[in-house]
């Protein structure tokens, strides 16, 4: 699949998203809205993660023959997708706080979602390898503060 299509990430990110469920039932919370929305969270997290990843790996990734978003499509559009994908991540990041996540969850959530989206926007406003780098890393920030967030605000305010 992976040099098959440019949405190998997209079809990939389906497994984070069971690694959440699965996490949700060893509690017994399966079927709950918060921990459903987080597995679509960390669905929707994967592709611009991993295309900011494609765009400053771009000449390596066609050098491969490896379909990524930014290598088949122009910069323009493939930057605009990551930015896209980010701001509709952190809108729906924080809906988990309408169904019994507190303020801390919507603290680091907000926090690392707007970090992303900054990140994001810059790539789109100035493509170039070093930013589509921040954007990457931008990513991994946010997703470790909201899930550590998520943690948190379950031990401390149950």
């Amino acid at each position: 699949l992976k040099t098959r299509t440019w949405m190998n990430i997209v079809i990939g990110g389906l497994a984070g998203s069971f690694a959440v469920m699965a996490g949700a039932a060893a509690t017994g919370a399966t079927l709950a809205p918060a921990p459903m929305i987080l597995a679509v969270v960390l669905f929707l997290w994967t592709p611009p993660h991993f295309w900011a990843l494609a765009f400053a790996c771009k000449e390596d990734y066609r050098a491969a023959g490896v379909p990524m978003l930014p290598v088949i499509t122009s910069e323009a559009l493939s930057t605009g997708t990551i930015l896209a994908h980010a701001v509709v991540l952190v809108v729906l990041s924080l809906v988990p706080v309408f169904y019994g996540m507190g303020w801390i969850y919507f603290v680091g959530a907000l926090a690392g979602g707007v970090f992303f989206v900054w990140a994001s926007l810059r790539l789109f406003l100035q493509p170039s390898v070093s930013r589509a780098w921040r954007t990457f890393a931008a990513s991994i920030v946010q997703l470790g503060l909201l899930l550590t967030a998520a943690i948190l605000d379950n031990v401390l305010l149950g």
